[in-house]
């Protein structure tokens, strides 16, 4: 076999393994937001659920991406809980924004995990991961009082 078509092999298999990573991932993780809707500027409360479809939660978090500048966060990376009950297994976790004007945007975070498998040859754990958007409607604090 030549060289180039060794590596011919080699760059082909690596894209399959890569492939089957990213679509491993997209269907065995999670991740769902919601944020309390603000009467004015002040604290906005949002809440990230992460849930692993196959397989055993381990570990999650989430990092920020994307905050509008009328709203920001009091963190940028934050680690959720994970819980564990015979309905639900999944990682839950609470992040406070503070938004300095009225404005409309979008927050994005990150959401990543941990999840383990229990196979023949013992325990396999991979990394996960999952982009969540939530749009943001601060209104004027004034508004309500017209």
């Amino acid at each position: 076999m030549t060289a180039v078509s060794c590596l011919s092999v080699l760059a082909f298999g690596l894209m399959l393994s890569t492939a089957a990573n990213v679509r491993a991932d997209e269907s065995a993780f999670s991740a769902q937001l919601s944020c309390q809707p603000p009467a004015g500027p002040g604290r906005i409360l949002c809440e990230l659920t992460t849930r692993a479809s196959e397989g055993k939660l381990v570990w999650s978090d989430a990092l920020v991406v994307q905050a509008p500048a009328f709203a920001r966060p009091l963190r940028s990376r934050f680690l959720a809980r994970i819980t564990s009950t015979a309905a639900v297994q999944g990682a839950f976790a609470k992040l406070a924004l503070v938004a300095s004007e009225a404005g409309e945007g979008q927050l994005e975070l990150l959401a990543r995990g941990v999840i383990c498998h229990q196979g023949t040859g013992g325990e396999r754990c991979e990394p996960v991961r999952a982009k969540v958007r939530v749009e943001l409607r601060v209104l004027r604090s004034d508004a309500g009082a017209r």
